[in-house]
């Protein structure tokens, strides 16, 4: 109780909606400071981050981003 009474100063504890009692469950305020509503965010320790980045180097087209004079070739 006291914890969320720390995170959400402005608003009523005992009025917070509840989130599920699950990893990445979470309280976030969406517009303002009115009333934070609940989110759930993916479980990322299951991502491949080889086949992601496989993915982002097919995908991306280098010459997108703009070359500046600081940047050193290899």
């Amino acid at each position: 109780m006291d914890t969320k009474r720390m995170l959400f100063p402005m608003t009523d504890v005992k009025g917070l909606p509840l989130t599920a009692n699950i990893k990445g469950s979470s309280l976030f305020y969406e517009n303002g400071f009115i009333m934070p509503k609940p989110v759930y965010f993916p479980n990322m320790s299951t991502i491949d981050i080889p086949q992601t980045i496989n993915r982002i180097q097919r995908e991306v087209n280098p010459k997108w981003f703009i070359k500046e004079d600081y940047w050193e070739e290899p």
